[in-house]
């Protein structure tokens, strides 16, 4: 579906009854990302999916802007065109960012939030560093095209894991990000990247509602980036899923469906999230994927 913005048509998908839940994909993916997930969830939700700026099949004006506030902004048409007030909210590394932003900035219509291999923003110098790093891609992605980038950014180390899941599922996963376009991943990298990302440590020690922060095993940088969210935000909570990397949805859906399904009914009844998934005890590790997205 199609909704009509004052800069943007936002393509969205919606499917199931019951409670809402907003799910935000990560940077070359789409929202047809969840549907794995979505299938091993339990009945009683309504999933919003939206295709964020940039990505899939929503489009822009020209010179509209990419950028966290933009996005926050199609997400409030999004809920008042559907008639939502409150609803959960997840999102994946770029979808986990903005969602983050999101609880900042709009805490009145969320009522839960859970992350998957996100951070709330750089410190300066790395922030400076990270700023050239994205407009490179950019520019990368520019003159080298679609195929290119995507195959580049497919070999990344932080994607590693997807390759357990079968050559059938890699493909699978390449098609989508072959949906793109070059100039929405390069507007994207240029403004919701790591590097244009206004920090919000501070702004998040009000959110008051119930958060949970996953991250991969085997992704080191991303376990810390979860300990720093749980610890900033009151009451919130880690979860470590084993043998996991980057893309936790992806790699282990059933073990993350289970620990989601887990945090949406403990939000609902207002009970602390039980364990879902047992963090690896000391000497159980595993090679760490060094790259962040």
């Amino acid at each position: 579906m199609i909704l009509e913005g004052e800069d943007v048509r936002l393509s969205y998908f919606v499917t199931g009854e019951g409670t809402p839940v907003t799910l935000l994909h990560g940077f070359t993916q789409n929202g047809r990302s969840w549907v794995e997930v979505i299938s091993r969830m339990p009945n009683g939700y309504k999933w919003i999916v939206p295709d964020l700026r940039g990505h899939g099949e929503t489009r822009t004006r020209p010179g509209a802007p990419c950028s966290m506030d933009a996005c926050t902004k199609d997400l409030e048409l999004l809920w008042d065109h559907l008639g939502v007030e409150k609803t959960h909210l997840a999102g994946y590394s770029m979808g986990g960012r903005l969602a983050l932003h999101v609880a900042a900035t709009r805490s009145d219509r969320i009522a839960s939030l859970l992350t998957i291999g996100a951070h709330a923003g750089l410190d300066d110098d790395a922030r400076e560093g990270r700023r050239r790093g994205d407009e490179a891609l950019a520019e990368r992605i520019e003159d080298d095209g679609l195929e290119a980038f995507v195959n580049h950014w497919s070999s990344l180390p932080l994607f590693a894991g997807l390759e357990r899941r079968g050559p059938g599922f890699v493909a699978q996963v390449r098609a989508e990000r072959m949906t793109n376009h070059v100039a929405g991943l390069a507007c994207s990298l240029r403004g919701m990247g790591a590097g244009s990302m206004e920090p919000l440590w501070q702004r998040l020690a009000y959110v008051t509602f119930p958060c949970t922060f996953v991250a991969g095993q085997l992704d080191h940088g991303y376990v810390s980036s979860a300990r720093r969210l749980a610890a900033t935000i009151p009451g919130g909570r880690v979860e470590v899923v084993a043998r996991a990397g980057h893309t936790v949805h992806q790699e282990r859906p059933e073990a993350f469906a289970h620990l989601f399904a887990a945090h949406l009914a403990a939000a609902a009844s207002g009970s602390p999230t039980p364990e879902a998934e047992a963090e690896p005890a000391a000497g159980d590790d595993w090679p760490s994927s060094s790259t962040s997205a």
